[in-house]
């Protein structure tokens, strides 16, 4: 399991704190007929977050953040078990829970599944802490293999669906979660208010090792900051030619890890190492926390990829300060 889809799993559950198969029910009717998010009880807000992360529920900004429904989730409104089944097999925190039970032959204890998928979410949170304080967090975090969100989200909705089961000690996959097992070597990844997955991919391709190429027109001193501490090689960054000062100080500080370069015209915006993100994201607060952005996160950087990004590089040039 790789530290994208640890930093994947957080993003993903981060809102969510207890779930169960009426409330979701709930949020669904409320979405399907038209109530805005800002309308909705907390807990009904953070079910609406998950059912957008489900694919569930589209969202969109025009008047704040709202969610409209899609035929499947009237489906769920209406109380369709499988298919809430198949969308959360599919969800990542679910995903690699599943993933594990079957490496440990189906079945684990409960303090298990906290101590081996806790710990390692707390040592991955820790290790890209630098990109996640941008997002918010503060410390390093166990969640969503907490004991807590494991019982009260995972395990409740996992039991009502059909894909786990549990004595209370432990618990075990269905014939259907292992029917419903997947591995994608190609995530599509979009970011939406509370939900920086784009954010995650970038940091996750960013310390992935190797050269790594940072492509972006823009880039802000947060993220770059943030960045230089995930670096493990030497980088190279290519963006257009600064214009503002807090453009230019970004990249003094990448200057620092690798080589800058400025490119006029450049559009492209990617982030490669031994994995990549290509997306439509700048490298900015904004872009990466509180816009609707869309990406592709490649765990293994396709060679076409590597060689267009070596091709962006030779067109750049040694940047200017404004």
């Amino acid at each position: 399991m790789s530290d994208f889809e640890f930093l994947r799993a957080y993003v993903e559950a981060r809102n969510v704190a207890y779930a169960h198969f009426r409330l979701v029910r709930q949020t669904a009717e409320k979405i399907s007929r038209g109530v805005p998010r800002a309308e909705m009880a907390e807990e009904e807000r953070r079910t609406a977050d998950l059912l957008w992360h489900l694919g569930l529920a589209v969202a969109s900004l025009e008047k704040g953040l709202t969610y409209r429904a899609t035929p499947q989730l009237r489906r769920v409104a209406d109380g369709d078990v499988s298919l809430l089944a198949v969308r959360l097999a599919r969800w990542t925190p679910m995903r690699l829970l599943l993933r594990f039970l079957a490496d440990k032959g189906g079945e684990a204890f409960l303090d298990e599944v906290e101590e081996r998928l806790g710990g390692r979410m707390l040592e991955v949170t820790k290790r890209y802490l630098p990109a996640l304080r941008l997002a918010g967090l503060r410390r390093p975090v166990k969640k969503p293999y907490n004991r807590h969100v494991v019982e009260a989200v995972l395990l409740r909705l996992g039991s009502e669906t059909g894909l786990l089961k549990d004595d209370r000690r432990t618990m075990a996959l269905t014939e259907l979660a292992e029917e419903l097992l997947e591995t994608e070597s190609v995530e599509v990844v979009r970011t939406g208010p509370n939900s920086p997955v784009v954010l995650a991919a970038v940091a996750a391709a960013a310390a992935s090792g190797g050269m790594v190429y940072l492509v972006s027109p823009w880039i802000d001193r947060e993220v770059a900051g943030a960045l230089t501490h995930l670096l493990r090689d030497k980088a190279v960054m290519v963006s257009r030619p600064p214009r503002e000062t807090r453009h230019a100080k970004a990249l003094e500080l990448l200057a620092q890890r690798g080589e800058v370069l400025c490119y006029d015209k450049l559009h492209t915006k990617a982030v490669a190492g031994t994995s990549a993100v290509v997306t439509s994201a700048n490298l900015v607060k904004t872009s990466l926390l509180r816009n609707i952005e869309t990406g592709v996160y490649y765990r293994e950087t396709p060679t076409a990829l590597r060689l267009h990004l070596e091709e962006v590089a030779a067109s750049g040039r040694p940047c200017r300060s404004p």
